[in-house]
């Protein structure tokens, strides 16, 4: 409501009635209300909570509840099974990452951090896989893969997570908890050969239009944005059938701008797939 261009943020904010101001922290959600330090209970249909660059110190969650949720916790917290189970699927994850790319084995050397909390472990670094198995699709954790195209991964990531969260994304995509957690793992052991120097967060730099072209897929949206742009460019001219387009995808830098319509274009998919709709793209 704050960003409507007819109207000022500020304007808002003094008259008191669309926006209200709490000086305060939360301290309990249940269901559709939260509870602040103060004593009041506030109504809500969502909570979004912006916690800026927090990384892992996500103070309103504790252990048992970050563990669950697949946020970093301090490793000596796990229980022996938890601890065993990580650390076979993280050596599984590392062999086939080393499998794959064993270029890793001659990289240059790189201090690597010392780490004494678990990592993340979100599924595409946004759902919790323990809760995701359960049906439980109640919380995300958007901007936590640190990349350097946000403008690009904003979009793409949060309407990969509002379709979760609406139950619009298929529990085929996501596979069994076995299956996330693999994936999960596989994720991790990519980012510490490739970035062994990070923080204790996800780290996607060079690889995020690969990532953001998974999630795309899992959506049905398209993935060839250049070409998708340069179809609906009303100045495009002559084609030359097809290869025009074709330039555009594969030669020409990508932009934001290129990224528009994929809600409009999941929207369709949603369309074809419960029968409300012929398929657009």
């Amino acid at each position: 409501m704050a960003h409507r261009n007819d109207l000022d943020f500020f304007e808002l904010l003094n008259e008191d009635k669309d926006i209200k101001v709490s000086r305060t922290s939360i301290v309990s959600v249940k269901e559709r209300s939260f509870k602040l330090s103060n004593g009041t209970q506030v109504d809500a249909d969502a909570v979004i909570f912006a916690t800026g660059w927090e990384g892992e110190g996500i103070p309103f969650f504790n252990d048992a509840m970050k563990s669950k949720l697949g946020l970093p916790v301090p490793k000596s917290t796990l229980t022996t099974s938890e601890a065993t189970y990580w650390d076979q699927l993280d050596a599984q994850a590392d062999k086939e990452i080393m499998d794959l790319y064993p270029i890793f084995a001659t990289a240059p050397k790189t201090p690597i951090r010392e780490r004494p909390n678990t990592q993340f472990r979100l599924f595409r670094t946004i759902i919790p896989p323990k809760l995701a198995a359960q049906g439980d699709r109640s919380i995300v954790f958007l901007g936590q893969l640190a990349n350097t195209q946000h403008s690009f991964f904003a979009g793409t990531s949060t309407l990969w997570a509002i379709a979760y969260l609406e139950g619009l994304l298929p529990d085929a995509t996501l596979g069994t908890k076995e299956d996330m957690d693999r994936k999960v793992a596989l994720e991790n052991a990519f980012m510490m050969r490739r970035y062994p120097g990070r923080k204790n967060i996800p780290w996607c730099v060079l690889e995020i239009r690969d990532w953001m072209d998974i999630m795309l897929k899992e959506l049905g949206v398209r993935t060839d944005r250049g070409r998708v742009a340069w179809k609906r460019n009303p100045n495009r001219g002559f084609g030359w059938w097809g290869w025009k387009a074709w330039f555009h995808e594969w030669f020409v830098a990508y932009e934001p701008v290129m990224y528009k319509g994929i809600v409009d274009e999941f929207l369709e998919v949603v369309k074809v797939e419960t029968g409300e709709g012929p398929k657009a793209f």
